[in-house]
C-alpha cells in the first residue's frame, strides 16, 4: 500500500503513531512497509489499533551472582556490579531480585526496510534490502550520536513494536523477498540475547544476517554473538584512547580486539568512521587509523568514511566538510587500503566500488542506492580481478 494513497484519516493516524514511536515522517513509507511485511496493522487499521504494549524483561546472559543479591555483568568491558533494582550503564540490563534481566528482548523501537548499504556494507550483497531492527539502549555515550533518540534511552522509556513473533516475521520476510535482517541504529551488543536468537532463527530461513556495532563487548560474548551473523560492520570511532574516553565514553582496546576477532572468526568485516570536525579529523589521527586497518585487518577490508551532521551534544559543530572526507579517503588509499568509501555524501565518486587493478567502476552508487553492478561472478569484467566480499 502506498502511504500517499491511504485515506486522510488513517494516514494522519499512522503518522501520529510514528511520532509516538519516535520515528520521523520521512521514514513513514519504509516503516509502514516494514509493518506490513511482518503482518502488523496496516494504515487502514492503525486508527483503531491500540498503541503497542511493552512486554516484560527476559533473563539475561553473561553475569555472575555475588553476595547480598548483587550481580556482576560480564557482557562488556565495564564489568558493572549492580545492586538489586539497579539498571546498568547501558540502560538495558537490570538486577531484579538477584537475577540479571534484559529489557531488550523482542520489543524493538525501530523497524525499517533499508538498503544494505546503509548498514554500511558495500561488499555484501549490495542490492539487498534488509529489515533493520533496533532496541533502545547503548553502553557508550558518544557526544555526537546520530541516533540518540533511541540509543540514550532504555527500552522501558520508548514505545516499542510488540508483539514480535520470530516465526511469522522470518517467514514473511522470506515470502516477500526481503533478503535479510540487520541489527543497527543502536547497539545490538547490549541485547545479544534477542539479536543472537533472532538472527540464528532467520538463518534457518536462508535469510542473511548482518550486524552494525561499536564492538565494545567482551571477547566471549562477542564471539558467541558472531556465530549467528555472516557480515559485521564495526565503528572505529577514533585513533586514541583519549578520544574514546572524552568523546565516546569507553576505551579503544576492546574495539580493536573486536575487529580482529570478527576477522579471525571468518565473518565478512567492514569498518566505518564518522568524521567529526575538530575531534577525530586530524591528518595524523586518520593516518594512524588507516595504517592500523591495513596492518591488522588487511588491505581488502572496506573503510567507510561518514559525514557528521550536528546532533545530540555537539550541535555547535559544523557538518563535516566535503574536502575533509576526500582527504581522509586519500589517506586511506595512500595507506594501502583498496576500498575506501565516502558513504553518506551523495552524489560523490567515493560512493562507488572500483577495481583495484584497472580502476574500472564496478558498482556505481548514489549514496546507498546501487545504480549499476558490473561484477561478473564477483570479478571485474575487464581484467578478471576478484573483488572480496559476497556478491549475488
Amino acid at each position: 500500500m502506498d502511504l500517499n494513497l491511504m485515506e486522510p484519516g488513517s494516514r494522519r493516524a499512522f503518522l501520529a503513531w510514528m511520532g509516538r514511536l519516535g520515528l520521523s515522517a520521512a521514514l513513514a513509507p519504509v516503516a509502514l512497509r516494514a509493518l506490513q511485511v511482518l503482518g502488523l496493522p496496516d494504515g487502514d487499521q492503525v486508527q483503531a489499533a491500540p498503541l503497542p504494549l511493552q512486554s516484560g524483561p527476559a533473563p539475561a546472559r553473561y553475569y555472575t551472582r555475588l553476595e547480598g543479591g548483587k550481580v556482576q555483568c560480564q557482557l562488556c568491558p565495564r564489568h558493572e556490579v549492580l545492586a538489586p533494582g539497579q539498571m546498568g550503564f547501558c540502560r538495558v540490563r537490570q538486577n531484579l531480585g538477584g537475577v540479571l534481566m534484559t529489557h531488550a528482548y523482542g520489543q524493538p523501537c525501530v523497524l525499517n526496510l533499508d538498503p544494505i548499504g546503509k548498514n554500511p556494507l558495500c561488499h555484501f550483497y549490495p542490492e539487498m534490502t534488509v529489515l533493520a531492527i533496533a532496541h533502545a539502549g547503548c553502553n557508550l555515550r558518544c557526544l555526537y550520536c546520530q541516533n540518540w533518540q533511541f540509543s540514550q534511552k532504555s527500552p522501558t522509556q520508548t514505545k516499542n513494536i510488540v508483539p514480535f513473533d520470530f516465526r511469522q516475521s522470518a517467514a514473511r520476510m522470506q515470502a516477500r523477498h526481503i533478503g535479510g535482517v540487520s541489527f543497527t541504529y543502536t547497539e545490538a551488543d547490549c541485547a545479544p540475547e534477542f539479536a543472537g536468537d533472532f538472527a540464528g532463527f532467520c538463518g534457518q530461513f536462508g535469510l542473511k544476517r548482518t550486524l552494525c556495532t561499536a564492538g565494545y563487548l567482551g571477547k566471549q560474548p562477542f564471539q558467541d554473538l558472531l556465530r549467528n551473523f555472516e557480515a559485521v560492520t564495526i565503528t572505529y570511532k577514533g585513533a586514541t584512547d583519549d578520544f574514546y574516553q572524552r568523546v565516546v565514553g569507553g576505551s579503544l582496546r576492546p574495539v580493536l580486539e573486536s575487529m580482529v576477532l570478527a576477522k579471525t572468526e571468518g565473518k565478512w568485516l567492514e569498518v566505518a568512521t564518522l568524521i567529526v570536525p575538530t575531534l577525530n579529523d586530524s591528518r595524523e589521527g586518520l593516518t594512524a587509523m588507516a595504517r592500523w586497518l591495513r596492518g591488522n585487518l588487511g588491505a581488502e577490508t572496506p573503510w567507510h568514511l561518514e559525514r557528521f551532521e550536528p546532533q545530540f551534544k555537539l550541535m555547535n559543530l559544523p557538518p563535516t566538510p566535503q574536502q575533509t572526507l576526500e582527504t581522509a579517503r586519500q589517506i586511506g588509499l595512500d595507506a594501502g587500503l583498496k576500498f575506501v568509501y565516502i558513504s553518506n555524501l551523495a552524489p560523490h565518486p567515493g560512493n562507488h566500488t572500483y577495481c583495484p587493478s584497472c580502476g574500472r567502476v564496478l558498482v556505481k552508487r548514489l549514496g546507498f542506492k546501487v545504480l549499476e553492478n558490473h561484477l561478473v561472478q564477483g570479478a571485474c569484467p575487464s581484467c578478471r580481478t576478484r573483488i572480496p566480499g559476497a556478491w549475488a
